[in-house]
């Protein structure tokens, strides 16, 4: 499993364990550069940071890697619900009735600039009862379902897939990251009664929202934690590699009582330049800005799809950025909602350092792979743009006619 993030890539290599459940056999995490919001910029630094992840992860496991699952996590990540509906011949519905609604709702869907990455049934409904889960058996003439379509730009997945390719390895899927990271950190509870899951990394905001077990909305937005870092610098005049510590070691999205007194040391721009000091409120000003806008601007978007009440009362924070001090309490204040900070759990094996937010995609990706439950697609993503692009029935009468018979008989 590959998770490519702007700050790093981390490798974990895993295998079903009938004892253990998913077991964690090895892990290698690099440096990520080349990736700029989840979209690979430069080839050879993006290669780069890969090929030292799978390196590190197949020392420690003791095998070697020829195929990978990763995350993609892009700006154009979008949901789409789609409803459709068909009459049937036989009298009980079969795996081919569903296979056929299905894949009328992919050709219905297809866009040539969009890849489709997860397609998930979210509602069937016979005859014009809705609600249920599993048609088949079911007796009835018209079959619908409600589809659920994740869809990112194809651009960058090309751009994503011919790296992997640079580097010998196999495609094998793709998981939008905020799908991932809940697999590893949400709760079953949690994903029934309605959640919203806010994964914040270093260029890049995620959001998923679940509800009935089932995700029905993701979301992303071009902001994270280095967007705070850059704020720090412009703010007190220090080098990005300072503002970093500074943003570790003294930052808080909270203000203290004695911020106004303590003084945070500014590494000067200018090698001749002297140390300079800033008080701490400056610093807390700086990120409470931040997070603040990151924030409001997410549930402004949950408001404008209208599922700002469907998501229920509790929100998960995960990603590095996360981990931020005082930040689940702004959460709270922006959204008036229960906030908890979301680690990876249900991998066997996780040291921990790995017992951390920012670990959260690459834990859900290994659970992911051994879980792919209830999805109409697997695999790789189709980017050519042309799999799903086919009218319902192809040819002339007679050749509708034979697929027509073979469809219902």
């Amino acid at each position: 499993m590959l998770d490519i993030g702007t700050a790093k890539v981390v490798c974990l290599i895993g295998q079903k364990d009938p004892v253990m459940g998913i077991r964690m056999l090895g892990c290698g995490t690099a440096c990520s550069s080349g990736v700029k919001a989840g979209a690979v910029v430069d080839l050879e630094a993006a290669e780069m940071g890969i090929r030292k992840a799978v390196e590190k992860a197949e020392r420690a496991a003791g095998v070697s890697v020829h195929g990978v699952s990763v995350n993609v996590g892009l700006r154009s990540l979008d949901s789409r619900h789609l409803r459709v509906q068909t009459e049937f011949a036989s009298g009980a519905i079969a795996d081919r009735d569903l296979k056929r609604v299905i894949g009328t709702s992919l050709s219905e869907l297809s866009q040539p600039d969009y890849a489709i990455l997860h397609a998930l049934p979210l509602d069937w409904e016979v005859d014009g009862e809705s609600g249920i889960r599993d048609p088949r058996g079911m007796y009835g003439q018209k079959l619908g379902v409600d589809m659920h379509f994740v869809t990112a730009g194809i651009g960058p997945l090309r751009n994503l897939a011919h790296c992997i390719e640079r580097c010998h390895l196999a495609l094998r899927s793709v998981t939008a990251s905020p799908y991932a990271a809940a697999q590893s950190v949400l709760t079953e509870d949690e994903r029934d009664l309605g959640v919203t899951l806010i994964d914040m990394g270093a260029g890049l905001t995620t959001v998923s929202v679940f509800r009935d077990n089932t995700l029905i909305h993701v979301d992303a937005i071009g902001v994270g934690g280095r967007n705070v870092t850059s704020d720090i610098a412009r703010g007190l005049n220090t080098p990005m590699e300072a503002a970093e510590r500074i943003k570790l070691f003294y930052g808080s999205a909270l203000h203290g009582a004695r911020d106004e007194y303590e003084q945070i040391p500014c590494p000067p721009i200018g090698a001749m330049d002297e140390l300079q000091h800033a008080p701490r409120a400056r610093l807390t000003t700086i990120i409470r800005a931040r997070t603040e806008e990151t924030l409001e601007l997410i549930r402004d978007r949950l408001a404008d799809a209208k599922l700002d009440a469907y998501s229920g009362r509790q929100i998960v924070l995960t990603g590095g950025a996360a981990q931020l001090s005082g930040l689940r309490e702004v959460t709270e204040l922006v959204f008036n909602k229960r906030v908890r900070i979301g680690t990876p759990h249900g991998v066997f094996g996780l040291t921990d350092a790995m017992d951390a937010p920012d670990y959260a995609v690459a834990a859900g990706l290994l659970r992911h792979a051994f879980q792919q439950e209830g999805e109409a697609i697997s695999g790789p993503p189709d980017l050519s743009g042309r799999r799903y692009q086919r009218s319902r029935y192809q040819g002339n009468a007679l050749s509708r006619s034979v697929q027509w018979l073979r469809e219902n008989f």
